[in-house]
């Protein structure tokens, strides 16, 4: 009879850690397989697939029609093999939790996503922005309270550019900005496509195009020749916030065209007859405050807000002030800058989404996509929109034509606004001046200014675009069918 010591298992001989080994592969194939027939079965749920990503904001490839020629091509196989991968349940957690496993390799503090084009040199112009600041603001201005901390704006750095061309020369100016934070180090950054991120912060890089900045200015020009005596046009270019909100060394330290001159440049081009509405000093000194997002290329609507004041000023209109509006916090909010990178700095540390409800109407109609004039809220409460979508809050986003009556006004005034995105957070504050707003987003409209100013005679034109537009060859030409 063995004794209990002898019976016992010996756990350091060969054939007992052969048992262990074989022993766990049975396990893991068992597990590989459940995943395989879990994963299988959910796939094969039609009803959990998703129709659009919420994160990468598009619509989702559809099912294939059949078709002969589909079928003998192969084109039709290949079809449903898109759909099948592209419309897999859940792909939008899978795809953040693919980026925050991407992110745990090594170490990174700031990124650079896609191609950097250099741009061209920036004529010098011999111009001082601050010798045409406008000298008779309206009273009450440096009152203003806003909703971020009482700042006062500065009516010093409120400009009127109302003056004549001066004489150019084409030396280099180079890329930097002037160091005004007193900022001496630069923090690391990665570039991920033409989007410089920083920490939990995102930038558009800036690349100046001599040929595309002058014929933007030349559109500007002819329209202002062409409403003359009809219609007042102004112009007024929003800097992005690489050049605004990024510390002076590290927008220094990158190759990015410096905006500051790159506007001055296009308004020294613009005829007397257009009214330069110049806003960079004014949103620099506001730089500490929110007034851009920092996971999405757009300026906050505190940042339009200020620019609104100061075209309001150059044109002796009073602004209102931002406490009559009705402030609505519509929560969270991740941009461009994350759907384009994917970088999961920029999605855990989202944007908050705020903005301002007008107080004489929130009434406005747009033609929508079927060509129909549909009745919408100038500012809508997106609280429980999905997180990336929440831009499309301000006049409904980006429609061909809208338009705005403010029925607490009677006086006949009116004005258009020729737009990309950017214009859309400056538009509902216009509401409290004029009685009649027009906008056009001139990518999609097929009118012409012209028309429409005769139409309704309208007395004051304004252009918007950020600065990125106006060096952009296809947002010129769009810009150019509609001013014709």
């Amino acid at each position: 009879m063995k004794s209990n010591s002898e019976s016992r298992i010996d756990k350091t001989s060969a054939k007992y850690r052969e048992f262990i080994i074989k022993k766990a592969a049975i396990v893991k194939i068992i597990v590989f397989l459940c995943m395989i027939v879990i994963g299988a079965t959910i796939s094969l749920m039609i009803p959990l697939r998703p129709t659009e990503s919420i994160t990468e904001r598009r619509t989702l490839s559809k099912f294939p029609k059949f078709t002969m020629e589909s079928f003998l091509s192969g084109e039709y196989f290949a079809s449903i093999d898109t759909w099948f991968s592209d419309t897999f349940p859940g792909r939008d957690g899978l795809i953040v939790c693919s980026e925050v496993l991407n992110n745990t390799y090594g170490f990174h503090t700031n990124s650079i996503h896609g191609e950097i084009v250099k741009g061209d040199d920036i004529p010098d112009v011999d111009i001082d922005e601050m010798d045409f600041v406008n000298k008779n603001l309206v009273d009450g201005l440096d009152e203003t309270e806003v909703a971020y901390g009482e700042v006062m704006a500065d009516q010093s750095l409120i400009a009127n550019y109302s003056y004549k061309n001066t004489n150019i020369s084409a030396s280099d100016i180079g890329m930097e900005v002037e160091d005004t934070d007193g900022s001496t180090a630069a923090k690391a950054g990665e570039s991920l496509g033409s989007i410089f991120v920083v920490e939990n912060s995102g930038y558009n890089y800036f690349t100046f195009l001599q040929s595309e900045s002058d014929r933007y200015a030349s559109v500007v020009n002819n329209l202002a020749s062409n409403l003359e005596g009809r219609a007042r046009v102004y112009d007024m270019i929003v800097p992005t916030s690489i050049d605004i909100v990024l510390d002076d060394a590290t927008r220094n330290s990158i190759s990015s065209s410096n905006q500051k001159k790159a506007i001055l440049y296009m308004f020294s081009k613009m005829n007397s007859n257009v009214g330069k509405c110049y806003i960079y000093d004014l949103l620099k000194e506001h730089r500490n405050e929110y007034i851009y997002f920092r996971t999405d290329h757009h300026w906050t609507s505190l940042g339009a807000y200020y620019a609104y004041s100061a075209f309001m000023t150059q044109i002796n209109k009073a602004p209102a002030s931002l406490d009559s509006f009705t402030m609505l916090d519509c929560g969270n909010f991740v941009g461009s800058f994350y759907t384009q990178t994917r970088a999961s700095s920029l999605y855990s540390s989202p944007d908050s989404f705020v903005t301002y409800v007008p107080s004489s109407t929130n009434k406005m109609q747009f033609v929508n996509s079927d060509n129909v004039l549909t009745d919408y809220n100038i500012v809508t409460d997106v609280t429980g929109w999905n997180i990336t979508s929440k831009y499309s809050a301000l006049i409904g986003g980006d429609n061909s034509y809208s338009t705005i009556t403010n029925p607490n006004i009677n006086d006949g005034s009116s004005i258009l606004v020729i737009k990309e995105s950017f214009g859309n957070a400056l538009v509902p504050f216009l509401t409290e001046n004029f009685q009649n707003i027009y906008v056009i987003d001139y990518r999609y409209y097929d009118g012409t200014v012209s028309d429409l100013v005769s139409q309704y005679n309208i007395q004051n034109v304004l252009f918007i675009n950020n600065a990125t537009a106006t060096s952009t060859s296809a947002r010129i030409d769009e810009l150019s069918r509609v001013c014709q």
